[in-house]
């Protein structure tokens, strides 16, 4: 829009107007426009997730409270959790649309949407929590051109203001008893799949794929109706799987979930300067505390599954014919994702070239012919 005198006019006409009803007003809500300095905010935010969710106790909930807190209880945070108001993983939609003001958004859920955003659940040779997570948020702030002279964010996410927060812990494959001490061991084993990289992965080694929820996945293994899964073992106790898995391949990396603290780009602009840069400065402060909890629950729910007769393996000690076939697998699999994303107009080559750099950049480690691509 060109900005001629007679609308600049008006736009101070109506700014005024504007300051004149937010003097004689008390509390906006969460559908007002841009408020005062020091005039109460009220702002809605949701998850599907559990409360106990270590996103949302150990990432958003923090991060609400800092921003409080910085702006002396100018801005408070209505929450619903566990698909009280949105369901996942409804809740980009329900930012979009206004439901809500901020949520917790987990993009790999909706592949037709933010079809880059599986880069992070790629498999690699090595990394942790606060590895994939620093490279989740470098990523997240790249400002490398991808295509048409866009970063990552800008072709998944602009309609977002995004604020970062940690991946999961890596994920690992689970059985409930079986063994790999071969390659023959690895193919047939059927594994519930959380993502399409997952899916492509166990095309590459033989692994049969199951697609279920989480929520079902406990009484479906406990009839024996599959082998196992690929989960980060931080979040099995909220489903119980610390009850189940009695075998679990770790020293290997099969990707990490992402999310972010998501709001309308617009609603974020709409807010007073001091609110932007208190929920800017809770991001900085709360990220690696985000990431940190995943590593905590990690080792209670380790601890957990050893009094239960779970054991856990390191990938460096399987059989070698083991290492190799699943190696393999981690090499085509980068390609395969690649390729898949070319094949719909996305720059998946140059993705994940990136992803690889980042990763590495963080103390991460990929095949060799990863790092040749």
């Amino acid at each position: 829009m060109r900005w001629t005198k007679k609308s600049k006019l008006m736009g101070a006409v109506l700014l005024g107007a504007s300051m004149m009803l937010a003097a004689c007003g008390g509390e906006t809500s969460s559908e007002d426009a841009a408020s005062a300095d020091g005039e109460k905010i009220t702002l809605r935010a949701a998850t599907g997730l559990s409360p106990q969710h270590a996103w949302w106790e150990g990432g958003m909930e923090p991060w609400m409270d800092r921003v409080t807190e910085l702006t002396d209880g100018q801005v408070e945070f209505e929450t619903f959790t566990s698909g009280e108001l949105v369901a996942v993983p409804d809740e980009a939609e329900a930012v979009e649309n206004g439901t809500v003001d901020v949520a917790l958004i987990l993009p790999i859920y909706q592949p037709d949407q933010f079809p880059m955003a599986e880069v992070t659940m790629l498999p690699l040779s090595h990394s942790d929590t606060m590895i994939a997570s620093n490279a989740w948020k470098a990523l997240l702030e790249s400002d490398v051109e991808l295509q048409d002279g866009k970063t990552f964010s800008e072709l998944q996410f602009d309609q977002f203001k995004v604020f970062p927060i940690s991946t999961t812990q890596e994920y690992s494959i689970s059985t409930t008893g079986k063994e790999f001490a071969s390659a023959g061991d690895v193919k047939g084993t059927s594994l519930r799949t959380p993502s399409r990289i997952h899916e492509m992965y166990s095309k590459q080694t033989g692994l049969n794929s199951i697609t279920m929820p989480a929520v079902e996945m406990y009484d479906a293994m406990s009839r024996g109706a599959f082998d196992g899964s690929f989960y980060s073992i931080a979040d099995w106790t909220g489903y119980g799987f610390q009850d189940l898995f009695k075998y679990t391949v770790t020293g290997i990396n099969f990707g990490h979930f992402n999310a972010f603290i998501g709001m309308d780009e617009a609603k974020f602009d709409s807010l007073p300067e001091n609110v932007q840069e208190a929920m800017e400065q809770a991001t900085d402060e709360y990220f690696e505390d985000s990431a940190q909890i995943w590593m905590d629950r990690s080792e209670e729910v380790i601890a957990m599954n050893e009094e239960q007769g779970g054991q856990f393996v390191d990938f460096a000690t399987l059989p070698q014919d083991v290492q190799d076939h699943f190696n393999e697998g981690i090499e085509n699999t980068w390609g395969d994702y690649a390729k898949l994303l070319e094949d719909n107009g996305l720059p998946g080559t140059e993705l994940v070239k990136l992803w690889r750099d980042l990763m590495i950049e963080q103390g991460g480690e990929v095949p060799q012919k990863v790092k040749e691509m």
